[in-house]
């Protein structure tokens, strides 16, 4: 038995060459296998209107209609009407395949694709010959071969300003004055800053000028037909360039909607004129060659027939033509001009916009037009007219354009008829009255996508361009992949068919089973039995065939989902139905509904409502002990976890918010959620829940979510981990700047000074400080109080009054580590939160303040081994100064009062400080100095406060040692015995002083 899994019958290059959305595109064997029966109207005329009301007729009628309507003039005008994709032109083509041969006629046919100026031209003019025809020809082949597309838009914006100038206030409504004249419209498009925007790439302008010089490309989006609001400059951004007439222009046409209507009519009114100005056209040129080309076959005995398939875009010539087919050919008893018999396409909204003339001439014809916009029936009978249109393209598909080509107008294969699967394949997936299989559709499917691809507003339309270019060709093309893979249908179906407003979608209890029980391909299984089930009431009502050749498993499905059996012996209260709530409550809770069945967007103020209850839920669970933190305020709380989508995400919600793709809680649209997020309305609004486990859900929810809060709090209060760990640097930075912290020094010290408030702080060796340290220090204490309440306040409780905290050290400590390990302020500004920034201010500069405090320290130092060199002692050096005052005295040597006093205060200083803090000095700055120095060595001999010893030994020094060069000096000045005696005693004690300073040795 052969495989249906994954099968293709076709291939989507062979789909892709032979479904064209466009009548004119494929050979004449391809449309004929492809044409099904149109949908077509005979509409009667109420003015401009038409009267939708008329019989049903179809394609061969409205040949017979052409050819056997006659006219009193011999000017027969059938318009063919109906929206953009509506088949216009494929009725139009299938008159043209189908016209009898017949000598008495000429045919001029207008296709869709040829709408350049030349190729308009020679198709109405390739059989007639005369002078006048000959150089309009050229006069067309030249304007085309002389300018290109940036060219003509140019001359087309000058030629419509021209025109525009031209107006006066009797040719336009009195609401519409301010754009008539020289000082109307026409200096918007004269104006450079504005006409540079109207010839900007995708306008109107440089879109018409390229359709007047190339014809349409395969595969080329609609052409524009003519100007529109949005083609309007009055919405520039700089608009302040333009002339200040301009700019009041511009102003008062944005601001009333009547008027850029008025704007838009008005370039359109002129449009044609403009395009038969730079063309050469001007003065009824066109009208008359084609009033001769009619005189022409008027003499040969001939009739014409004029197929245009579609009027809107042959730019510049219409209205010429127009006058010229509607033209009389019997005149004064006689026949001057060829009959003409014009079948035209046009759109509805274009037909409304045709000249007056025109319009007398239909209705005082036919009386009638054609009107394609007639949507299928509901019942059986459109669900045939339908699969039976899509069934030719289907086979055609099949067979490819090349073999139908060679087949010609034979019998049509059908490859279904040698299929190993169409027995299965027909009756699973449904065959058309032609005999052609439906596969990979089923009528179901291809009813569905076509309404999923409908107008909105019009949802019963059946436009044969969209259902081939948007429903047929991408499944048959685009899908072909997934579907060979086993992997069809896919999101990518999902989303390019949303389910049409007017199918039933798949209901949420069916949703339910299958998410609950297809834990392998539930969201497939499910478009599945939407589009091919139609959308059934039970989860297993799938035909297998369409299961296996879309690689479902074939399994059973319980009736309903087991999260939706009540327990038995469980008392419960029944939620109400939908239709007992409020009315309000009633459309938020189908909101939900449409949101999980049909993929609506689901609406915002429901979407706030459910968002308001969850994250509030969350709010009131959370207990500020894990981690330990003060209980905030409402504002705060609210502030960090507001009801939006940052908290809380759904998915198809509107969410145009930043941080909605990080939200801690967010909710799939599934059947689940779906039941869950209708009981939250229920319960926000006093109701029950619709199923208990939901309350319990919501509890569990709330417990789950207060970790995702605590985070959102730190973020929103800069408390995070990382915030703190910067937060603790920054006091450890300041501790060490008071002399009460350095790298290595115990835990618990460190835990100390990080959160002291450092109120008390000043440093014994200020003295000792270079400036730009004071100066730090100085503007970090200013800022600590603050900072280390912050850091408390995170990682502590309050007691009491709550002034006390107790320091979460279970959560301090490892964060502490971290701030320790790293004993400098390499972040950026935008890295620091802000409750920390007024503390740091300098800290950037930490490493040049450690190093130039070094230097300082050196340099005292240096001093002060200059007199009391390494190896000596304090007791020595004190011992020296005190000989030398007394043998000063003893040899009669003046010692001045204050000198005596300063040195003597000085020695008792000295005397109370300890002298071996000058070497643990010297050990450390020798340390810190060495080549391969680490950071904290540098650090350690920058911060420590060693007191006041340096200070009181290098003052003591450098006193006694000026006192003692004085003192030499005077002794030295003695010219008597007694004086030789006391400059030697003198001398000998500045030898002992000198001998303090030279280093001993080892």
């Amino acid at each position: 038995m052969a495989d249906f899994r994954g099968f293709l019958c076709w291939t989507p290059e062979t789909a892709a060459a032979t479904i064209n959305t466009e009548a004119v595109s494929p050979s004449r064997a391809v449309f004929l296998a492809t044409h099904a029966p149109l949908r077509i109207r005979r509409a009667g005329l109420d003015g401009r209107a038409i009267v939708s009301d008329g019989p049903l007729i179809d394609e061969n009628t409205v040949l017979k209609d052409f050819l056997s309507l006659q006219s009193d003039t011999g000017a027969l005008l059938l318009p063919i009407v109906g929206d953009s994709g509506t088949g216009k032109s494929h009725l139009v083509r299938w008159v043209r395949e189908n016209l009898p041969p017949s000598d008495k006629y000429e045919i001029i046919y207008l296709e869709k694709a040829k709408t350049s100026l030349r190729a308009v031209i020679d198709a109405l003019l390739a059989d007639a010959d005369s002078g006048a025809l000959t150089q309009l020809r050229a006069d067309i082949d030249r304007f085309t071969d002389s300018v290109d597309a940036a060219t003509l838009s140019r001359r087309l914006v000058n030629a419509l300003s021209e025109a525009l100038a031209a107006t006066t206030a009797r040719d336009v409504p009195q609401h519409a004055r301010p754009l008539a004249g020289p000082r109307g419209l026409t200096v918007v498009l004269q104006d450079p800053h504005v006409s540079a925007f109207m010839l900007e790439e995708g306008k109107f302008i440089p879109r018409l000028a390229k359709q007047l010089l190339q014809d349409r490309a395969e595969g080329e989006m609609d052409r524009p037909m003519a100007f529109t609001m949005d083609d309007l400059p009055t919405d520039l951004l700089d608009l302040h360039r333009a002339a200040q007439i301009t700019i009041k222009l511009i102003n008062v046409i944005s601001g009333s909607t009547q008027l850029q209507q008025a704007a838009v009519d008005l370039l359109n009114q002129h449009l044609e004129a403009a395009v038969k100005r730079v063309a050469s056209l001007g003065a009824g040129r066109l009208q008359d060659a084609m009033l001769q080309v009619r005189q022409e076959f008027a003499r040969k005995g001939k009739e014409i027939i004029l197929l245009i398939e579609d009027f809107a875009l042959i730019q510049g010539v219409q209205r010429d033509l127009l006058d010229a087919v509607i033209e009389a050919a019997n005149r004064y008893g006689s026949t001057t001009l060829a009959p003409i018999r014009t079948l035209m396409a046009v759109t509805t909204g274009y037909f409304s916009d045709l000249p007056e003339t025109a319009l007398t001439r239909v209705r005082a014809t036919a009386g009638y037009v054609y009107n394609l916009n007639v949507p299928f029936t509901r019942d059986d009978r459109g669900e045939s007219e339908i699969t039976s249109f899509v069934g030719r393209y289907l086979n055609a598909a099949r067979v490819g354009r090349d073999a139908l080509e060679r087949e010609g107008e034979r019998q049509v294969l059908n490859p279904c008829e040698t299929c190993d699967l169409v027995s299965r394949c027909h009756e699973q997936f449904g065959v058309t009255s032609e005999g052609f299989g439906l596969y990979p559709f089923n009528p179901s499917a291809l009813v569905r996508t076509i309404h999923s691809t409908a107008p909105r507003n019009d949802p019963y339309a059946f436009v044969p361009r969209t259902v081939l270019g948007s429903v047929i060709r991408p499944v048959l093309v685009d899908h072909a992949g997934a579907l060979a893979e086993g992997i069809f249908p896919d999101a990518r179906f999902r989303t390019q068919f949303p389910t049409a407003d007017i199918d039933e979608p798949l209901s949420t209890d069916v949703q339910e089973v299958v998410e609950a029980e297809d834990h392998l391909d539930a969201d497939r299984r499910k478009i599945v039995l939407e589009f091919w089930g139609g959308a059934p009431d039970h989860a297993g009502a799938l035909p297998s065939a369409v299961a296996e050749a879309f690689a479902l498993e074939a399994r059973t499905f319980s009736g309903a989902s087991a999260t939706h059996r009540k327990p038995r012996g469980v008392p419960t209260t029944e939620p109400p139905t939908t239709d007992e709530l409020p009315p309000s409550l009633q459309a938020k809770v189908r909101a939900v509904d449409d949101w999980l069945t049909r993929e609506h967007v689901l609406q915002q103020a429901v979407a706030l409502d459910i968002r308001t209850v969850i994250a509030t839920a969350v709010a009131q669970r959370h207990r500020w002990v894990n981690p330990l933190m003060r209980e905030q305020t409402q504002t705060t709380i609210r502030a960090a976890w507001p009801s939006n989508a940052r908290v809380v995400s759904i998915e198809g919600a509107s969410e145009n918010i930043q941080g909605a793709g990080t939200a801690p809680i967010k909710f799939k649209r599934t059947a689940r959620n779906s039941r869950y997020l209708r009981s939250v309305l229920l319960l926000k609004n006093g109701h029950p829940a619709q199923r208990a486990e939901h309350v319990r859900r919501l509890s569990t929810d709330a417990d789950h979510y207060t970790a995702s809060l605590t985070a959102a709090l730190q973020r929103n209060l800069q408390i995070t981990d990382d915030d703190l760990v910067l937060g603790l640097r920054a006091a450890l930075i300041g501790a060490a700047l008071a002399g009460l912290a350095w790298p290595g020094i115990d835990e618990a010290e460190l835990l100390t000074v990080a959160f002291a408030d450092g109120r008390s702080w000043a440093r014994q060796d200020a003295a000792d400080r270079e400036g730009a340290w004071s100066r730090t220090l100085e503007a970090h204490l200013h800022y600590r109080l603050p900072l280390v309440e912050r850091l408390r306040d995170a990682l502590g409780v309050a007691q009491g009054d709550g002034k006390p905290r107790l320091i979460d050290a279970a959560r301090a400590l490892p964060l502490l580590r971290r701030a320790a390990a790293l004993w400098d302020w390499q972040v950026t500004a935008s890295e620091v939160p802000e409750w920390v920034k007024p503390a740091v201010t300098n800290f950037a500069n930490w490493t040049s303040l450690v190093h130039a405090q070094n230097a300082s320290l050196r340099r005292k130092l240096d001093d002060v081994r200059r007199h009391h060199p390494r190896g000596t002692t304090g007791a020595q050096v004190l011992a020296a100064v005190r000989e030398a005052l007394l043998a000063a005295e003893n040899a009669s040597i003046p010692v001045p009062l204050a000198t005596r006093t300063d040195i003597t205060e000085r020695l008792a200083r000295a005397q109370n400080v300890d002298w071996k803090v000058l070497t643990q000095l010297e050990d450390e700055l020798l340390r810190a100095e060495e080549p391969e120095a680490s950071n904290a060595a540098r650090i350690i001999s920058a911060v420590r406060d060693r007191g006041v010893t340096t200070q009181v030994v290098s003052g003591l020094l450098q006193a006694s040692d000026a006192w003692l060069t004085s003192a030499l000096a005077h002794a030295a000045s003695r010219t008597n015995s007694h004086g030789d005696e006391a400059a030697r005693g003198v001398q000998e004690l500045l030898t002992e002083w000198r001998s303090l300073s030279t280093p001993k040795e080892d």
